[in-house]
This record gives structure tokens, sequence and C-alpha cells, in this order.
């Protein structure tokens, strides 16, 4: 008995989590044992929980018991009925959020099917646009749709379901034809054609461009500004209203300064407000390693990853980053630390905090990976991530041959600023780059064993002297002895594009929940649950966003309004 009340327990709260926690859910109330259990219905079944998938709004399958009775669980857990908002601020058929690619994209596509569209911005107008303003604006397609849907099944690793698949590389294909539509004129590109040449169907991928100049956010945004689609700057949504009957979203609550407002969508609502690339308890609950800096906007707080969960979604592809080797931040524990990317000089190495070298550190590098197979291992022993940082090594010479660092990448290098000096010395007298008059020395300032990396970079130079690596294969030309002292080392974190987890959609940018039923009414695009499952070509987000920002659009503005 005591295992059928656990199961049965489990059972309600699968059927009530989706709604607890929700804007206007069911206010919890106490039940007797004499008073049923709410059935998925919203009526009463006479005790019983019925069978069949969470959330799919129909009975069926039986009770958990088979017959048995059973009363509620504690009174913290009993849903009463629920009421919407008596007032609401604002009233749209489409509630968008976010104004990237795929939010863009969505108000379109939704405005053409007749539907009245409201945007909702969390950030100021000067800073809209999320990743999609400062990424490349590039984007790829396939030549065929089959040989697209070998390369992207490639690269999701088994992690996507083949229809999602299907759909997207069907939409890959026609992709520049749309384009045309909002005055995308496609031209070719030919970089990252393609990334990962060994893969099946890689010969398919073509890269593009837009050959009018205006890369291809400003063209979506002009055409959502024909369309006399509002838009509301700093006012980002904080929950999604949902019916606890019927598990529909019908509005969201925002916030614009200090006021919140419910707003009423009478056919549905797109989550296209991006990741939790600056949510670093986030990225530690769900990435392989961490932490790990972003070059992209810091309004990619995982907003839309905590609504939609609140709302019953499945969550997939959190693990997966795109990052790169690497950066330099100032205040590792500062989600918002300028991310300054490194360029180092021939005469360097990278070494884990024990002192070793652990890659070819002038490998070719591509979207996404270089940090999953070389920065993300960890020690299990010493109980910590060992190459997060690690350490580039450089001598004397190279300190004074040039800046170690390039700059501010993506949206820092839009909206932010900092300087580094030409050789180096501002940042040694900060403490940024460490040094040491001895090996040994150096390895005390990061922390490392001595004795070890005496023999990596002794190791090393024998290397350079006999023009061949034959630990991580460096090409001959690139190595370059480290012999003058004193000697440098510069913590060096991955730094990130974007992530690409959040709410699991379906084909139809449906936002569905653990058991593969839609939430109503609720669509995702762009990178909050991307299709991309492991690795990634580049311009495959920008591609995506637009695809899932017009299906999401198109479908919730096919939604039959509720009244």
């Amino acid at each position: 008995m005591a295992s059928q009340q656990r199961s049965t327990r489990r059972a309600f709260l699968l059927d009530v989590g989706a709604v607890t926690g929700v804007a206007a859910s069911a206010a919890l109330a106490g039940c007797g044992l004499d008073q049923p259990a709410p059935s998925r219905d919203g009526g009463r079944d006479g005790g019983r929980i019925d069978g069949g998938s969470a959330g799919g709004g129909s009975a069926g399958g039986g009770s958990a018991h088979g017959g048995g009775e059973e009363t509620c669980p504690p009174v913290t857990e009993c849903a009463t009925s629920a009421t919407l908002p008596s007032e609401w601020a604002r009233e749209a058929d489409v509630v968008v959020l976010g104004t990237g690619f795929a939010g863009l994209s969505a108000a379109v596509a939704a405005s053409d099917a007749g539907a009245k569209v409201l945007v909702l911005e969390k950030m100021a107008k000067t800073e809209e646009g999320g990743n999609s303003v400062i990424c490349g604006n590039m984007w790829w397609t396939p030549t065929s749709v089959d040989e697209g849907v070998k390369y992207i099944k490639a690269l999701c690793m088994g992690l996507t379901d083949d229809t999602c698949i299907q759909t997207l590389a069907q939409e890959m294909f026609k992709l520049n034809d749309w384009l045309a539509t909002v005055g995308v004129t496609a031209g070719a590109l030919g970089v990252f054609q393609p990334e990962y040449p060994e893969l099946p169907g890689a010969s398919s991928v073509r890269t593009w461009m837009n050959k009018g100049g205006d890369g291809l956010w400003q063209p979506l945004r002009d055409a959502v500004a024909a369309r006399n689609v509002e838009v509301l700057y700093g006012s980002p949504a904080v929950e999604l209203i949902q019916d606890p009957t019927t598990r529909e979203i019908k509005g969201v609550v925002a916030k614009n300064g200090n006021q919140s407002m419910n707003i009423k969508c009478k056919r549905g609502v797109i989550l296209a407000c991006g990741g939790f690339a600056f949510n670093h308890a986030m990225q530690a609950q769900y990435l392989p390693g961490w932490p790990v800096f972003s070059q992209g906007t810091p309004g990619n707080t995982g907003d839309g990853i905590e609504m939609a969960q609140k709302a019953g979604a499945a969550l997939w592809h959190m693990n997966n980053t795109l990052a790169h080797i690497g950066c330099f931040v100032a205040d590792p524990s500062d989600p918002k630390s300028l991310p300054i990317s490194l360029s180092l000089p021939a005469a360097s190495i990278l070494v884990d905090k024990l002192g070793s070298r652990f890659m070819n550190e002038k490998q070719t590098d591509r979207h996404g990976f270089g940090h999953k197979e070389h920065l993300f291992f960890f020690d299990g022993l010493k109980q910590t991530f060992s190459r997060i940082p690690c350490y580039a090594v450089f001598d004397e010479t190279a300190r004074k041959a040039g800046a170690i660092a390039g700059g501010l990448m993506g949206w820092y290098g839009k909206h932010g600023g900092s300087s580094w000096s030409t050789d180096n010395s501002v940042e040694v007298g900060k403490g940024w780059i460490k040094k040491g008059q001895t090996l040994d020395a150096l390895a005390t300032a990061i922390g490392a064993n001595a004795t070890t990396l005496q023999a990596t970079v002794t190791r090393f130079n024998g290397f350079c002297s006999s023009g061949q690596d034959l630990d991580y294969g460096r090409s001959a030309s690139t190595l370059k002895a480290l012999a003058t002292a004193p000697y440098y080392a510069v913590p060096v974190y991955p730094l990130m594009y974007n992530t690409q987890g959040g709410p699991r959609r379906n084909e139809k940018c449906q936002v569905i929940t653990p058991t593969g039923e839609r939430i109503p009414r609720l669509y995702s695009a762009g990178e909050l649950g991307s299709f991309w499952g492991w690795m990634y070509n580049g311009g495959g987000n920008a591609a995506e966003a637009v695809i899932t920002g017009r299906l999401s659009g198109k479908g919730s503005a096919g939604e039959a309004p509720w009244a």
C-alpha cells in the first residue's frame, strides 16, 4: 500500500506541477481525506487519478490504483479552481518575446497571417536585437533536403528527433526564397562550407550573406516596422498566465519599470528571448563544464526557460553551448565581466592548472567544439575543472612582441570598450598576467606544480628544436621556444557565442511537456530550445532562428482566439 501511495502521489504531482507557480494558477487550499483529487479534465473523479500522459487534458487508461480510493496529498499540494486576471493592461492576438532573428521573423509571419502582434523586448531600444545584431549575420542552406537531413542528423548526435530534423532541412532548403520577400538578397559566402567535412551530407552545405550589405537582422527589423507591429522596450516578460484546467497559455505578465502589466494573448505566445549564457547558476546545473563567459547579449539570463518550466515544459539540449578558446576575464565571479578575446603568440603554450600541456594550441577552431574537446575536463581527485581556466604561458620575447589580447567581440564590442597595452606591461602591472623570473616562480604564481610546468616547457622547447610536435602535432612553423626569462601566464576561459538549450519543441515549434504533449498556445523559436543537439556549423543558428520564427508566427496566428 505504501508503494501505491507513493506512485499515486507522483501521478498527482505530475498533474498539478505544470500549473504550480505559474501566474494566475490555482490558489492552494486544504482538502480533507473526504475530498478527492482533481482529475485532468478539471473535474472530480471519485478520488482516483486517471492514467494516461500528463497534461493531455483527457481521461483514459484507468486509475493509478486500478480502482482503489485515493485521498489528496498534503494540504499545500491541493489546487482549487483557477481565476484569470480580472483586468488586462494590453491585448494582442500573438505576443512575441524578443527582437532577434527569431522574434522578428515570428512577428512578420504572424502579422502576414492576419494577427495583431505585440513584441516585448527586455532590453532598451539601443540594445535590441539580442545576439542577432552582433553575430556574423550569415546563414547556411543545404543543396538538397536529403543531404541536409544527413548532415544535421550527424551534427545532432541522436539528440534531436527525426521529424524536427526533417522539418529543419526542408525549411532551410527554401529559406533564401522567403528571405527575398523581406528584402534580403542571398550572396554566396563560402566560409564554414562545411565546418565538419568528415560527416555525411557535409558537401551539401552552402553559406550565405546579404548582398545588399544590411546584414540579416536589419531587413527583418525593417519588415516588422513596415507592418506597424508595436514593440515595447524595457519590458521583460516575467510570467506566463496559464489556465490550470486546459493548460492553455492565455497571457503574460510583463514589467515596465516598476509596473507590472497583464497582457492578454488571444491566440498564442512565442518565446524567442534567447538562452542562459549569463546565468552562471543555470550553467552549473546544466553545462558539462563551467563557468563559460559570453560575448553575446547580457539579456540572456534564462528567463524563457524558467517561464516554460513553470508551465510544464520539458527541456532539451541544455548541455550544448557554442564556445571556443578563449578569453580573459578580470573577475571570474561576475557573469558580466568583460570577456577580452586573446590572440596568443606562436611562442606560447596552453597548460592546465597542474602545468601540463593538453592540446594543439594552433588547431583550426570550429564553432562550438574546441571547448568541448579540450576544456571540459573534470579532475575527480582534485575536485576541479582542471582546464577552466587553463593558462597561456609565454616568455619575455613574446610579451614584448605585441598585445596578446584581440579586444572585445560581439555585444561588448558593440556596446562596451576596453584597452590593452601593446607590450602587455600594463596588464602585468594589474596582475592580470602573472609573472615569474623562473618557471618555478611562475608555477607558484598560478598555483601549478613547479616540476610539472618545468618538464612541460622543456619538452615543448625540444619539439621546437626538432621541428616536430610529438604530442599534439602542431605544425613546425608554429613551434617557437619559450627561452627568455621572465616568464608569464594569463588565465584563459572558454568564450561562448550562445547556449542552445531550453524548452523542448516539436516540428511545429510548439512547446511540449516531458511526455510529448503540447502546451496549448505556447511556442518557442531561435536558440531558446534550439534543434541543434550537440555540434554546429556556422550560420546554423541564424537559419534556424528565422525558420522557427516563421513557423511559430504562422502557427500561433492560426490558433482559434479564446473568448
